[in-house]
């Protein structure tokens, strides 16, 4: 049950701004607005992206920044600068979802984290900006996307290339058949980390407060290769590049197809290991998911020696028509048609395509909390986004094709690889 001082605090909000509605997201006069008409957050996670967004809605004149929260004392002191003001600060996340006039919560706590607080935080009445990607798993996944449904709340994951202008003109020339219609996506990226094995330090920074950072994730032995930013590559906290770069990748491909709210009907991966690492993700990694209506397969390769680059791109996708390919660096922005091999102009103009626009991921949420919207990366987007990078990892795991049902987020007749689907939290760490 919300009290009504928190009622209070959302309809203040929604009542101050709805004026603005039909304005554009970013008003001059709001650079005045009194602490009454902004949206009280919190950040959870504030080292490296979560710093980012500390910017984000810092500077954000519709935002007032009211609490911070992290299990390190130094990232919670540099964003106690940063922020300003007298926000609330906390190393338990739960001291936030007890502050009834918080109005949203900012999730950049590492992964496996993310699904966890972004229910703790629906529950609570708060709205929420979970970065990518939104679960450790499929299970808990869904469970995110159920309870923001529940509770009424908005929650934008943080696939935040959406919101960008590139991503939207590619939208705009794949689904106005500009290069026909499309069989395949390719996606290339560079190898996972690699790190030797070294005996791990016994002593646990005096800053850090470990247990609270494993959280719901199975207890370890401290290694400070395995924690903070490098927790990507163990399969206990994240998912490799596959959910750290790939989620990102993948919502650009389900966005430009219009299967935002589907999944595959098989997948398929595999990956070569260096024997002499600390990371428990292949080097390398080859992954193939198959879509019916529209009926396309698509691929992920971190191959060991390049792929299939741009000059200067690093990463990116190739949409294969019937007319050619186009080819996107996903570091630039950059596209390009090729025919044979060459670069060449679009074999036609796109049909008109009514693509959802965005001021910014960020802003966008906040707009969406006041219209009462979903916002542009809504959870079930970022959950559909989320699950296919793990159903990649699963199907690593498994080394086999899978089959699975999309509509039940379950394998067909595998038993073995439905109980890859969720984990049990450590006690201490449950809601």
């Amino acid at each position: 049950m919300r009290s009504s001082h928190r009622d209070l605090s959302r309809r203040r909000f929604l009542a101050c701004s709805a004026p603005l509605i039909a304005l554009p997201s970013f008003v001059p006069g709001m650079l005045s607005a009194s602490p009454a008409e902004r949206l009280a957050v919190g950040h959870v996670g504030i080292g490296g992206r979560g710093g980012s967004l500390l910017g984000m809605t810092r500077g954000n004149a519709q935002v007032e920044v009211a609490a911070l929260c992290d299990v390190d004392k130094g990232h919670l002191a540099r964003a106690r600068k940063a922020a300003g003001g007298k926000p609330q600060l906390a190393a338990d996340y739960r001291r936030l979802m007890d502050n009834k006039a918080l109005d949203g919560i900012v999730v950049a706590a590492p992964d496996h984290w993310h699904a966890t607080i972004t229910i703790a935080a629906c529950r609570a009445g708060k709205h929420v900006y979970c970065e990518k990607p939104l679960s450790h798993n499929i299970a808990e996944g869904r469970r995110a996307v159920r309870a923001a449904r529940k509770y009424d709340r908005m929650v934008q994951v943080g696939i935040n290339h959406r919101s960008a202008e590139y991503v939207r003109h590619i939208v705009r020339l794949v689904r106005g058949g500009a290069i026909g219609k499309v069989h395949a996506v390719k996606n290339w990226m560079w190898t996972n980390k690699v790190e030797k094995r070294t005996p791990p330090p016994g002593k646990i920074p005096a800053s850090l407060d470990y247990d609270a950072w494993l959280g719901p994730a199975p207890e370890a032995v401290y290694h400070p290769a395995r924690v903070h930013y490098n927790f990507r590559w163990c399969s206990d906290y994240a998912g490799g590049y596959m959910t750290d770069w790939g989620v990102h990748m993948f919502n650009v491909i389900t966005f430009a197809m219009g299967i935002d709210h589907k999944g595959p009907e098989s997948v398929e991966a595999r990956g070569t290991y260096s024997e002499d690492n600390i990371y428990d993700f292949p080097v390398s990694m080859k992954a193939r998911w198959e879509f019916k209506d529209p009926d396309f397969t698509l691929t992920w390769d971190q191959p060991e020696k390049g792929g299939d680059v741009l000059p200067g791109e690093r990463y990116g996708m190739t949409f294969y028509g019937e007319d050619g390919e186009l080819r996107t660096g996903f570091g630039t922005g950059k596209c390009r048609f090729y025919r044979d091999g060459k670069e060449a102009p679009l074999p036609r103009e796109p049909a008109s395509v009514e693509v959802p626009e965005s001021p910014g991921h960020m802003q966008n949420w906040v707009d969406s909390i006041r219209k009462r919207e979903l916002p542009i990366a809504d959870v079930e987007i970022g959950h559909r986004t989320t699950s296919l990078c793990l159903l990649g990892n699963i199907a690593l795991r498994m080394g086999r094709k899978l089959r699975w049902d999309w509509h039940s987020e379950r394998f067909f007749g595998d038993p073995q690889a439905d109980a890859l689907l969720g984990r049990e939290a450590r006690a201490a760490y449950r809601i």
